[in-house]
């Protein structure tokens, strides 16, 4: 077995849970090299990086949630916050809703889109092209007489 399949392994199996230090927090979108831009609970952003045994093995998409661990301050000379430990998966954020560890800052925000808006509830998942205008038939008057 070799090293990336160990590490598929480990996070498809693991359910992780942060430590003291980490922290979860939301992925609002990639910056290039391996960075991403990432919200803490308290509402926070700050970037993070992707170490190189997650590269080319797990997409890190927006909207996302990671674990991160920070980076002790003496050693950071730039802009980079912390580095993503683990990326969670919705059977991960299940498991931590349970455990009474996920930040209640997130709750509130899970049927918001990356616009902003809403998303409906009782909708049946069909793709709705929004760039086409609705064109309703109306009933012709032959029909009434």
């Amino acid at each position: 077995m070799g090293r990336k399949q160990k590490t598929a392994n480990q996070i498809l199996i693991t359910n992780p849970i942060p430590t003291d230090s980490q922290r979860i927090a939301r992925v609002l979108g990639g910056r290039g090299k391996n960075l991403h831009e990432v919200q803490l609970p308290e509402g926070n952003t700050s970037l993070c990086t992707l170490p190189p045994k997650f590269r080319n093995l797990v997409w890190v998409k927006r909207g996302s949630y990671a674990i991160i661990s920070p980076i002790e301050s003496e050693k950071r000379e730039n802009k980079i916050w912390g580095e993503i430990v683990h990326v969670l998966f919705p059977e991960h954020v299940k498991h931590l809703k349970s455990e009474g560890i996920w930040p209640v800052e997130f709750e509130e925000q899970k049927d918001s889109s990356s616009r902003g808006e809403t998303v409906d509830d009782d909708s049946d998942g069909l793709f709705v092209n929004t760039n086409r205008g609705i064109v309703e038939e109306e009933e012709s008057s032959s029909e009434e007489e």
